[in-house]
């Protein structure tokens, strides 16, 4: 059931006529019911092993929260997180680490739909319950917090106390609320169908052989394939927003528009916020964060995103890929204090042509990375790096480029456009200020151009990790 695919259609609308029309009293209930049966329509092999996940890390945090004295909390959690990790490092990793130890044994083991996901929030929220955070009132309540089908699969990695008190307010319908959703999962939904995948077919064929296209091709190749996964990201991130919206409850924001970043910092501030917030609180803090000096605190950064990096999954290319963002984290943190001693430098970081080169140079930044993310092999990998880096000669002009490259340089401008109006997330404001009538017109304008640029449906990008 994809949230781009006409079965996810159905299954909402009913979904939501169901919320809104069933006594409050029912709705936990629906919803719950809705959500295991989202997930278990990919397949009933894994039902059990989120179900049991589940029911393991309700009773485990009991036994935290009820351990007599603090050397027993800590021992009690130390087992959760271990446990917990397990099913994730069995499925995800063995046959990394076998084919990295030189066996050829291979395990015939199929990654279960979301295992990074509610893992880490299963995480969170013993983690929290031990440091003092909310728990579930009820065994249902914290199935629900765990399988709430908009974010289960692939995010917004939601905690305790972000759904917990959204799923225990008293609601009732709020149209508004509920038209803001809609446009904001319809937005989505044309960052996938139309976005994401036309420039994935692209990135695809430059990557699939990177050695017979030409260095032009292969810049092309990597914009495309940057713009790939943002929108397939965060369009998945919208429509899971927007659903929940329309649903009554909100989760929370995943991008902000992260290539207008000035710093590479400020692009993990707005990349996949919610994994940056669960690896500097859940890893960064623990490995010792900044208390420790400042060669320390550089450590801790490149080993949390060394780590981020390998979550992703299990391939030499997404080590060294957090490795690179690891590294870069570092280093700009150590620009960045040093700059804060000079106060020619903190004004020259004000200025706009300073923001600007800065921005090109963290897009830059970023684009390598993603060649290590996107690449299989390093090989792949080098020959793509070596190719941007010796292409020369004259860009070729746009009305002698084949028609598919064409979409792909319409289709990168319109992400250019997206990110200087949607900073300032200019969209939901206009959307807000349209009377009923306008609202529905532009629904079914969006409709229609997902329908009119629809290739297949592939999976989102995500859903692999």
């Amino acid at each position: 059931m994809l949230f781009n695919g006409f079965l996810f259609l159905y299954f909402f609308a009913a979904v939501f006529v169901l919320r809104w029309t069933l006594p409050r009293k029912h709705t936990a209930k629906l919803l719950l019911v809705a959500s295991y049966a989202f997930y278990l329509s990919w397949g009933l092999k894994y039902g059990a092993l989120i179900a049991g996940m589940t029911l393991f890390t309700y009773f485990a945090a009991g036994k935290i929260r009820s351990a007599p004295d603090a050397q027993k909390k800590k021992r009690a959690l130390a087992i959760t997180v271990v446990l917990l990790l397990v099913p994730l490092v069995f499925f995800k990793y063995t046959n990394f680490v076998l084919a990295t130890a030189g066996s050829k044994t291979k395990l015939e083991l199929a990654l279960p739909l979301g295992i990074s996901f509610f893992t880490f929030e299963m995480l969170s929220y013993v983690i929290d319950l031990y440091r003092g955070g909310p728990e579930a009132k009820s065994l249902p309540e914290f199935f629900l917090y765990i399988a709430y089908f908009p974010h289960l699969v692939a995010g917004p990695i939601v905690r305790a106390d972000e759904l917990l008190p959204e799923l225990a307010k008293e609601q009732t319908f709020d149209s508004e609320k509920a038209s803001n959703g809609m446009f904001v999962a319809l937005f989505g939904l044309m960052k996938k169908i139309v976005i994401a995948d036309n420039l994935g077919t692209f990135a695809n064929v430059v990557f699939k052989e990177p050695e017979k296209q030409t260095g032009t091709f292969l810049w092309l190749g990597v914009l495309a394939y940057t713009g790939q996964i943002f929108c397939d990201f965060s369009g998945y991130t919208d429509i899971a927003r927007g659903c929940s919206s329309m649903l009554g409850y909100d989760l929370p924001e995943n991008f902000d528009y992260p290539y207008a970043s000035g710093s590479i910092a400020e692009f993990w501030r707005r990349w996949h916020m919610t994994l940056s917030r669960w690896l500097r609180d859940y890893l960064y803090i623990s490995l010792g964060g900044n208390r420790h000096g400042k060669w320390a605190t550089y450590r801790n950064l490149f080993l949390t995103m060394l780590i981020g990096g390998l979550w992703h999954g299990a391939r030499w290319t997404f080590v060294a890929w957090g490795a690179y963002h690891g590294a870069l984290l570092a280093i700009h943190k150590l620009y960045d204090d040093a700059a804060k001693k000079k106060p020619a430098m903190v004004a020259l970081r004000k200025s706009i042509p300073y923001r600007v080169v800065a921005t090109a140079v963290t897009l830059l930044q970023v684009m390598v990375g993603w060649v290590f993310f996107r690449a299989e092999t390093f090989e792949k990998a080098r020959v793509v790096l070596e190719a941007m880096v010796k292409a020369k000669g004259p860009i070729p002009k746009f009305q002698t480029l084949p028609d598919d490259v064409k979409t792909v340089v319409v289709l990168l401008g319109v992400l250019v456009v997206m990110h200087i109006f949607g900073v300032p997330k200019l969209g939901l404001k206009l959307h807000e200020k349209l009377p009923a009538p306008a609202r529905g017109l532009v629904w079914a304008a969006i409709a229609y151009v997902c329908f009119f640029f629809a290739t297949s449906s592939p999976l989102f990008i995500y859903f692999n990790f």
